[in-house]
């Protein structure tokens, strides 16, 4: 490659620890790696398992270097699926491998300690003999043996292991919330390795990539890990330390906790090839320890500064809480209306009118104005700056929020009724529990209220004409069934959601179930009932053999098992999901990149043209009713209405399209084009 040329680079696996990591190394432009384009993509972006479609990106983007961060990592999980772990590390690997060979593109992968025989004590060298005792080892290592044997120019692979920071779940994490919960804990002390911050890798790699590097005409192995070595036990234990948590720590052996899969005892590395290469210094691994605990801000006394968007009943609930929080402040509150005049506000002094106040003094923000376009708007700047959203604005996701899912951790909080079903998602899968209803409860519906009616509840309620209207027309719980089908990966059961009348969760879910069944597919839908309480619940399945089990626990004979919420308190529960994204738990619910299912607005009245429709949400023109994309490309959806007006008739009951309204432009409404556009796009098979 000439001197000065851009190169683009693909990293693959953008969502894991590793890619992770290089993104915001990269996106906040903290590496001197200028002359590049990268190109970050994950599962839902590029199939690197699909040879013909990696091939055709790869073209289209001028790609030059591949940094293949892709892996199936469930170690034990692997046991159960080598299928799923073949495919993606072996298969996918040689997919690479041959494109880099014939397109002379640099490949970097990554690969695994664990692909080392189980017999030295001593550091192991990039030399050493190889001998896997696991699905995931072996699966890796014919990776590497693929890459060996198509040998593009130029090509390394890294072996690493025990990576950890704060995207998503790894051992650190666990053990910092297990430590937090629990007065003792058994770890096991008789197998070594360097735990590795992934940080530290990741800055190794753009090390080696900003190097001007002799070429070589076969693949080279390196080992990168941490400097120094130690046990789980030892490890935990400095986690602990650190972290201020007093947790009892007692030392086991391997064989009296035994895994799906064989750990190798000692899997220490030694990196002395990769230092003298690239002339680099790594970090001891209790050093780098304490960076990453300093980062999420574990065992300091430092709090956390948490910024407010929306000044209503949630915010203004919110605010009082975090006001009484010993491990929060607040950084400020935004408000659309004349701060100076909110004198009814309990927390006034902290109220702001600039954006870009609150994003310069919070660690993290919570978005909850329940307007879309204002949403999006604001989301965009704060993740721009590399700081976590947490929202209580599902009309935000189902409208614009596919388009940010990438871009940042924007995540909806637990405390809303989406944000429930989510947190009983995770719980029904960690028990073992098959999820064919995702549902709702709703004690009340009138598609077309009245203004009267509306003005007296919201007065009664202390809930604004907008929200109560929302409420009782359906279209709150229409969109909350929206973002819980495109998050949580089910269908609906048809347009506009069956909206079941029935006083009995276990009655009415095991009809939607039934469907459920028959259609193949998980279902996102609703209960209407005045009797039940509010809140929500899913309808489960599980093995056979475990149905005495449930029934002695009182869920029932089966087939199907409720697993219920019957309480939903908003604002009170979003601190746990700042908490969950501060100590690096990642996104509870989002919108997925690529959504299926979309609200769309359905007049309420006859409209003509000239009528002027000020918001969508909690009009007493439109409503939302849930509408699956695909047949639905011309639809409005209800969230991108505001300040519209209406250039040819609609009748009472149709839905509006895109010719019937003129939509003033915003950020909003240009990225529903886009998220559009990647609708219309089939999934790869």
């Amino acid at each position: 490659m000439k001197e000065g040329k851009i190169k683009n680079i693909l990293i693959t696996g953008s969502d894991g620890r590793l890619g992770q990591e290089l993104l915001e190394i990269v996106t906040k432009q903290e590496s001197n790696y200028t002359k590049s384009n990268f190109h970050f993509t994950n599962r839902n972006s590029l199939d690197i398992t699909n040879l013909k479609e990696l091939r055709e990106y790869i073209e289209s983007k001028s790609i030059d270097t591949i940094i293949n961060c892709a892996a199936y990592t469930a170690v034990d999980d692997a046991e159960k699926n080598p299928e799923l772990a073949y495919l993606i590390n072996t298969e996918a690997v040689k997919n690479m491998a041959e494109l880099s060979f014939q397109k002379g593109i640099r490949l970097i992968h990554l690969s695994t300690d664990f692909v080392f025989e189980d017999n030295k004590f001593r550091p192991i060298n990039e030399e050493d003999t190889t001998g896997p005792k696991n699905i995931y080892a072996k699966s890796k290592l014919a990776g590497e043996n693929e890459i060996k044997r198509i040998n593009p120019a130029n090509s390394i692979i890294i072996r690493t292991s025990g990576l950890y920071n704060r995207f998503g779940n790894n051992f650190v994490n666990t053990i910092l919330k297990l430590g937090e919960n629990k007065k003792v804990l058994d770890i096991v002390c008789d197998q070594f390795n360097t735990p590795t911050y992934a940080r530290d890798l990741a800055i190794t790699i753009l090390t080696i990539l900003n190097q001007n590097i002799k070429p070589s005409k076969s693949v080279t192995i390196y080992n990168y890990s941490n400097e120094g070595s130690c046990s789980k036990y030892d490890f935990v234990k400095a986690i602990f330390e650190l972290s201020n948590i007093k947790c009892k720590v007692n030392p086991i052996s391997a064989e009296q906790y035994p895994n799906a899969a064989i750990r190798p005892y000692y899997s220490v590395l030694s990196k002395e090839k990769i230092k003298k290469d690239f002339n680099i210094q790594i970090p001891y691994w209790r050093e780098s320890l304490k960076e990453y605990l300093k980062i999420i801000n574990i065992g300091l006394n430092k709090k956390h500064k948490i910024g407010i968007i929306g000044s209503g009943f949630i915010g203004s609930g919110l605010a009082k809480l975090l006001a009484e929080n010993k491990n929060y402040d607040i950084s400020g509150i935004l408000t659309r209306s004349d701060a100076r005049k909110r004198n009814d506000f309990a927390q006034h002094s902290f109220l702001t009118n600039s954006l870009e106040d609150l994003i310069e003094s919070s660690d993290l923000i919570v978005e909850c104005s329940g307007d879309a376009i204002y949403a999006t708007e604001s989301i965009d700047k704060i993740l721009k700056a590399s700081i976590p959203v947490v929202t209580m604005n599902s009309e935000f996701h189902v409208t614009t929020g596919s388009y940010f899912v990438d871009k940042g951790l924007v995540t909806e909080a637990e405390g809303d009724q989406p944000g429930v079903q989510a947190i009983l998602h995770e719980e029904a899968l960690e028990m073992g529990f098959k999820p064919l209803v995702y549902a709702n409860i709703k004690g009340y519906l009138n598609e077309k209220p009245t203004l009267k009616d509306m003005i007296y509840w919201g007065n009664k309620s202390n809930l604004s004409l907008e929200m109560v209207t929302s409420f009782t027309d359906g279209t709150k719980v229409e969109i909350e069934q929206v973002l819980v089908a495109n998050g949580l990966g089910a269908g609906i059961i048809q347009e506009g959601l069956v909206k079941l009348s029935n006083d009995n969760m276990l009655e009415g879910g095991s009809i939607l179930a039934d469907k459920a069944k028959e259609l193949g597919y998980p279902v996102s839908d609703y209960l209407l009932s005045s009797k039940l309480p509010a809140g929500v619940f899913l309808m489960v399945e599980h093995d056979e053999d475990q149905k005495g089990s449930l029934k002695y626990y009182k869920l029932g004979d089966g087939p199907y098992y409720v697993l219920e919420r019957t309480y939903h308190l908003c604002h009170f529960e979003i601190i746990k999901t700042i908490k969950r994204v501060l100590t690096g738990g990642g996104v509870l619910l989002n919108n997925s990149k690529k959504p299926k299912f979309s609200v769309a607005a359905v007049a309420k009245r006859d409209l003509k043209v000239g009528d002027k429709i000020q918001k969508g949400i909690g009009s007493f023109d439109v409503r939302g009713t849930a509408v699956e994309i695909v047949n639905n490309l011309s639809h409005v959806p209800i969230g991108l209405i505001a300040n519209a007006t209406i250039i040819k008739e609609v009748k009472e009951g149709e839905k509006i399209t895109f010719d019937d309204i003129d939509i003033p432009e915003s950020l909003a409404l240009k990225v529903w084009k886009e998220i559009l556009d990647k609708s219309k796009i089939p999934e790869c098979v």
